[in-house]
């Protein structure tokens, strides 16, 4: 027993971030494509352990603005982590997934274009590629309480936060290839 070396679960498991893709829906918009790569032994953990590791990793240490983004040791995007846990991911169905996208990036927003026929089709393109019966999908709640607060003027968790005017985020779950997608679209 005095052997035993106890690692907190953010170092046992590796997670590499690879290339992001982008949608620029309008000029106060976008969506972005993030795949994480992670160990075989963490995506075929339970989802409670999923989260948690996710939460504390460094690839998710993130602000996240409608054009760019920044490390931070300890928020991502409009929420601090410290207020955030694994049972703030509700999984949901994919079908689901692809119509309440649509419905996100097709609804009006307060002084925002509308998305182009063109940008509606690339969103489209990559939900059909990104979206698949072999994947799990996630919401993270959070993102409602956020959405509607900010419409609201409630206090926002930190500093940055009120720099976005909507936030919605999801994560899908490919055990196939042993990675973790975190689709996020941002409103300025």
């Amino acid at each position: 027993m005095a052997n035993l070396k106890i690692i907190p679960f953010s170092e046992k498991y590796h997670f590499i971030k690879e290339k992001q893709s982008t949608i620029r829906l309008h000029e106060h918009g976008l969506m972005r494509l993030i795949p994480i790569s992670v160990t075989e032994e963490l995506i075929n953990s339970t989802n409670k352990i999923i989260f948690h590791a996710l939460l504390n990793s460094w690839v998710y240490k993130e602000m996240f603005f409608d054009h760019y983004s920044q490390k931070s040791d300890d928020k991502h995007g409009p929420f601090l982590l410290s207020s955030m846990n694994p049972e703030d991911y509700l999984e949901i169905d994919n079908n689901h997934l692809v119509e309440e996208i649509i419905q996100i990036v097709t609804s009006p927003k307060w002084s925002c274009p509308s998305i182009t026929k063109e940008k509606l089709t690339n969103v489209k393109k990559l939900l059909n590629h990104l979206i698949d019966k072999e994947k799990d999908s996630f919401f993270l709640k959070k993102c409602l309480s956020f959405n509607v607060s900010s419409q609201e003027a409630i206090v926002y968790e930190h500093e940055w936060s009120h720099s976005l005017t909507s936030f919605y985020e999801y994560v899908l779950k490919d055990k196939k290839n042993s990675k973790i997608y975190l689709l996020i679209i941002t409103y300025e």
